[in-house]
C-alpha cells in the first residue's frame, strides 16, 4: 500500500473518531438540555430562585370570637415590639449594648437573640422586647438613625376585653412551645408567636389561626435584601359566632361575685343544646397568658384556695344531691317499679339493717306521692323508692341520662363523673354493694359524682320531651372578610323514649318545686318554671373522730314551662347546712335571658328565703 493511501486511512480514522466524539458530545448536550428544562426544570428552577429570592412569611390576624349578638370575646389588638433584623445590623453586639442603655431590655431576651441566631434566617425580624410603652417608643423614635437593622413594629396581640368573665369557656392563648404543639403541624408554627391553650381557643386552633402570607425579597450574593418582588396577603382566621349571651353570662357573674360564692352556672337551649352562659367562680384574666404568664401571676394562681385554675362548669365534680331524683323516678315509672299514683307514708326516717336513714326534715312529711316527693325533696320517699329500683336500676337510669360519661360539647376537658356498680365497690373495697349504698345513692349522695354540664344535659331531656342533645358554643364560622356564615353541623339528640305518661308525672312534680316546693323563691309572677333544689353533704375535714360535713347547694330547672327557652344547672360549695345558694345563681340567668328589658344591676339584689330553699 503506497504511503499516500496510509496516511488516506489515517485521515479518515481520524475524522471517524472526530466525529464520533462530536456526535457524543452533541447527544450528551441535548441529553443534558432535556435533563435540565425538561426532567428536572422544576427542582432547577426553584434551586436558582433560592439563589437570588427570599421568603419572609407574614402572620394573619387571628379570627375573633364574638357573643350571640356579636360583642368579642376574643379580640387582636396591635402590640408595639421591638424588633433586630441580624442582617441589616452591622455590629450585633454593640448594637444591643446601646439599646439597653436607652432603655432596658430583658436579659433573657437578649440571651435567646444570640442563642438562637443560626436557627432563622438572618433577614427574619427578631424580637428584643414584647411590649413597648409610650415613653420607650417616642425615646427610640428619635434615635432611630443611630440604630440600623432595628424598628418598632406592630403586631396583633390576642386581648380579651371581659378579663376573667368568660376565660372558663372561650380560654386563652399562650406563646407556642413544644408542649402545646402536641396534636399540631410544627411547621405551621416556625413564625406564629401565639397558640390556643384552652377553650375555644383550643378546640378551634385550626380555625381561628388563619394562613401565612408571604413577602418575596430579592437578596444579593450576601443573603442581604435588595429589593421586594412580591407580596401575597395572609388570610385572616375564620372569626367564630358563639350562642353565649353577655347579658346572661353578666348577670351570672354578679350575683355570684357579690355574694363571694364559689361554684358554676351553665344555661343552655334545651331545644337545640345551644350553650346559653357558662360561668365558673373564681376566675382569673385570661389576658395573663397571653404574652407568657409572670410568676407573680402564676403562683397567685397556684395557691389560692378558691381554685380558680379549675373550670367548675365541665370539670367539677359534685355529689348531685336531691337533683338526681327526677331522673330516678322517670326509670322507675317507665320500669313500672311505681306508678304514677303510687304513695307511701313519711315519719322522718326508714330503719334498714340496724341503722336509721333520716329525712332531711325529720318531723316527716305523712302520706307522700310523687308530686310531692319532688315538691319538697321527700328523703324518705326516695330511700324506699331506691330499694325497690335496686342499684341494677338505679345505674342504668344513670347511664341512660349521661352521667358517667364526658358531656358531649365542642369545648375541651369535660370530666366522666363517676356512676358506683357492684363490681366497681368489690374491686376498690373488697365489699359487695348493700343496700344501704343503694338508699344513700337515692338522694345523690354516696360515691355517685357529676359535672354541671352533665346536670344541665340531662334536665333538658325532660324539659324537651325526652330528647338528650348534644352541647355546643359555636353555632357557625364566620368568614372575616366576605361576611359569609357557615352554620357547624350539631349532631342530633337522642331520643331516650320516655313515655309521656312518666314525663309528665314527674314535670309535675318539678311544678310543684316552683310553685309550693323547696324552690318556691324562684317563681316569678308571669313566667311559668319548672325546677329541683338539691343539697349534698360534701365532707370538709375531721374533728374527735368525727367526719365533718358541708353542703353543697344545687338547682336544676328550666323556662317557659311548656315552650322552654333555656334550662340551667347552678351549684354553689359549700353553702352550709340547708343550703339556698344556687337559687339566686339560677334565678338570675333565667330572668336576664327571659326578661330582657330588666336592668343589670337589679341582678344583684336578687335574694331567696333561706327556708324554702332546700331538699
Amino acid at each position: 500500500m503506497s504511503p499516500n493511501a496510509v496516511k488516506a486511512g489515517r485521515f479518515r480514522g481520524r475524522l471517524a473518531l472526530a466525529i464520533a466524539l462530536l456526535l457524543l458530545a452533541f447527544v450528551y448536550l441535548i441529553w443534558r438540555l432535556v435533563d435540565l428544562e425538561v426532567l428536572h426544570y422544576q427542582r432547577f428552577r426553584q434551586m436558582a430562585q433560592a439563589n437570588h429570592t427570599a421568603i419572609v412569611p407574614v402572620a394573619p390576624a387571628r379570627g375573633l370570637i364574638l357573643a350571640s349578638h356579636g360583642q368579642i370575646l376574643a379580640a387582636n389588638h396591635p402590640r408595639y415590639v421591638l424588633e433586630i433584623i441580624p442582617d441589616e445590623t452591622e455590629h450585633l453586639h454593640a448594637t444591643l449594648k446601646h439599646i439597653d442603655q436607652l432603655f432596658p431590655v430583658p436579659k433573657q431576651s437578649i440571651t435567646h437573640l444570640l442563642r438562637t441566631l443560626d436557627d432563622k434566617p438572618p433577614y427574619i425580624p427578631r424580637i428584643l422586647l414584647q411590649r413597648m410603652n409610650s415613653q420607650q417608643i417616642a425615646a427610640f423614635s428619635v434615635r432611630d438613625m443611630q440604630f440600623p437593622g432595628v424598628q418598632v413594629a406592630a403586631q396583633w396581640h390576642r386581648y380579651y376585653p371581659y378579663k376573667t368573665l368568660f376565660t372558663s369557656v372561650v380560654g386563652y392563648v399562650g406563646p407556642v412551645s413544644a408542649r402545646n404543639l402536641k396534636g399540631f403541624d410544627p411547621q405551621k408554627y416556625i413564625y406564629r408567636q401565639f397558640i390556643g391553650e384552652n377553650g375555644l381557643e383550643y378546640a378551634f386552633e385550626r380555625e381561628l389561626r388563619g394562613k401565612f402570607g408571604y413577602q418575596i425579597k430579592e437578596v444579593n450574593a450576601l443573603g442581604v435584601p435588595v429589593a421586594n418582588l412580591r407580596n401575597i396577603a395572609p388570610t385572616p382566621g375564620d372569626n367564630l359566632l358563639t350562642s353565649l349571651r353577655l347579658r346572661v353570662q353578666r348577670a351570672v357573674a354578679r350575683v355570684m361575685r357579690r355574694n363571694h360564692f364559689r361554684g358554676a352556672l351553665v344555661a343552655v337551649n334545651p331545644n337545640n343544646g345551644a350553650v346559653i352562659a357558662s360561668y365558673s367562680n373564681p376566675s382569673f384574666n385570661a389576658n395573663w397568658f397571653v404574652g407568657g404568664i409572670s410568676e407573680v401571676h402564676w403562683q397567685s394562681l397556684l395557691h389560692d384556695k378558691g381554685r380558680p385554675l379549675l373550670n367548675r362548669v365541665a370539670q367539677g365534680l359534685y355529689p348531685p344531691g336531691s337533683c338526681i331524683k327526677p331522673f330516678y323516678s322517670i326509670e322507675a315509672l317507665q320500669d313500672h317499679v311505681i306508678s304514677p299514683n303510687f304513695h307511701t307514708y313519711c315519719p322522718g326516717y326508714i330503719r334498714l339493717g340496724g341503722h336509721v336513714y333520716w329525712d332531711w326534715y325529720r318531723s316527716g312529711f305523712g302520706e307522700t306521692g310523687l308530686t310531692k316527693a319532688l315538691a319538697w325533696s321527700v328523703d324518705v320517699f326516695f330511700y324506699k323508692l331506691a330499694i325497690k329500683m335496686g342499684i341494677q336500676r338505679q345505674d342504668a337510669a344513670l347511664w341512660r341520662f349521661g352521667f358517667g360519661h364526658p358531656a358531649p360539647i365542642d369545648t375541651p376537658g369535660s370530666a366522666n363523673g363517676f356512676v358506683p356498680t357492684p363490681r366497681w365497690k368489690e374491686a376498690h373495697f373488697h365489699q359487695p354493694w348493700y343496700t344501704g349504698d343503694s338508699v344513700i345513692l337515692g338522694i345523690g349522695q354516696g360515691y355517685l359524682l357529676v359535672t354541671p354540664l352533665q346536670l344541665v344535659r340531662a334536665v333538658s331531656a325532660i324539659a324537651n320531651g325526652g330528647y338528650l342533645p348534644s352541647l355546643h358554643v359555636v353555632s357557625a364560622f364566620v368568614n372575616p372578610e366576605t361576611g359569609l356564615r357557615q352554620p357547624l353541623a350539631i349532631p342530633p339528640a337522642k331520643n331516650l323514649h320516655i313515655p309521656a305518661f312518666a314525663l309528665q308525672s314527674v314535670r309535675k312534680g318539678m311544678i310543684a318545686c316552683v310553685t309550693r316546693g323547696t324552690c318556691k323563691s324562684m317563681a316569678t309572677p308571669g313566667l311559668s318554671m319548672a325546677g329541683k333544689t338539691g343539697t349534698a353533704e360534701v365532707p370538709i375535714g375531721y374533728q374527735d373522730g368525727r367526719t365533718i360535713y358541708n353542703d353543697d347547694s344545687l338547682f336544676i330547672g328550666w323556662a317557659p314551662l311548656h315552650h322552654p327557652q333555656i334550662a340551667v344547672a347552678a351549684i354553689v360549695e359549700d353553702g352550709g347546712n340547708n343550703a339556698w345558694q344556687a337559687l339566686p345563681v339560677a334565678k338570675a340567668a333565667i330572668l336576664s335571658d327571659l326578661r330582657p328589658k330588666m336592668k343589670l344591676r337589679d341582678f344583684t339584689n336578687i335574694v331567696v328565703n333561706p327556708a324554702q330553699a332546700f331538699g
